[in-house]
């Protein structure tokens, strides 16, 4: 698995490159859309990685709640994080705490799947369940735009 992307096989959009503007994107008219396959699993057969916080809350950013990836960054030697979604910046929970460096690189970033990969499995704590696991939903989504209709696509 590339470090900090998805693997392919989970996550893959309709193209790997993306008009820099809108009136690119206007002008090439090129649909853009993302597969998302949710508990898939990796071509391998390895495992898709989990993370744990120990019966802990996940962490999660305190404005905009994404949670914790490898593109956030670690400021003041490990005590803060800056969100890489809204730029926020959260203090460091005691229990998630690591030293870093003046990079913002954690000591123990290797043993943080969260950090690493793309495709992470975020083991909850129980606070994240008020009921029983629900069965899957499969949602199906169809273009019904005019250019698919004129195409014969529906």
């Amino acid at each position: 698995m590339d470090d900090y992307n998805s693997d392919k096989s989970l996550l893959r959009m309709t193209t790997d490159r993306i008009p820099s503007n809108g009136q690119l994107a206007k002008d090439l008219a090129v649909p853009v859309a993302i597969v998302v396959k949710p508990f898939g699993e990796l071509p391998s057969g390895e495992p898709i990685p989990e993370a744990h916080f120990n019966g802990k809350p996940l962490i999660r950013c305190k404005d905009c709640r994404v949670y914790i990836n490898p593109f956030v960054k670690f400021i003041e030697f490990g005590q803060k994080w800056i969100c890489n979604f809204c730029k926020d910046v959260n203090p460091t929970e005691g229990y998630y705490y690591s030293a870093a460096d003046e990079n913002g690189l954690r000591k123990d970033i290797e043993s943080r799947p969260e950090l690493i990969y793309g495709s992470v499995d975020f083991i909850a704590s129980q606070e994240y369940s008020n009921r029983p696991p629900m069965p899957p939903s499969y949602v199906f989504l169809f273009d019904v735009s005019q250019p698919a209709l004129d195409s014969g696509y529906l």
